[in-house]
């Protein structure tokens, strides 16, 4: 059992690799990443708010990769002199997601999960008749 959240949830290892299995879904166009991983603890039996954060914090790798990547391709174009640039880019992306992501889990608690997938349904659905006409 693994104590990621205080104690606030627990979360074993078959349930993480269970939501680790639900976020690979997330490759495919259409799957919410959030919305799989979450759904993913839920079926694992974790709670709305542990599956959240848990959604949360396995999304950690994913971001820094992709960024480490980015950096490595683009390395030859870069300059000391953009430093401050990421830097700020870094902190403003760092508060704003800080606020998002606490703000979602408030949200969470108070209404659940039924209004995100409706409103992915209905996307679906929106999506299916444009591409078909």
């Amino acid at each position: 059992m693994c104590n990621c959240f205080g104690n606030k949830g627990k979360i074993t290892y078959r349930q993480a690799f269970m939501i680790g299995l639900f976020q690979c879904l997330a490759v495919y166009p259409g799957f919410s990443r959030v919305g799989s991983t979450i759904s993913g603890g839920l079926l694992a039996k974790a709670s709305y708010r542990t599956a959240s954060e848990f959604s949360f914090l396995i999304a950690l790798p994913v971001i820094i990769g992709a960024t480490s990547l980015d950096l490595l391709k683009s390395w030859n174009h870069l300059s000391v002199s953009d430093i401050p640039m990421f830097t700020v880019g870094f902190l403003t992306s760092f508060v704003v997601t800080l606020f998002a992501v606490v703000t979602f889990l408030k949200w969470l608690e108070r209404i659940g999960l039924a209004p995100f997938a409706y409103y992915r349904i209905l996307l679906a659905f929106l999506f299916t008749i444009f591409v078909l006409l």
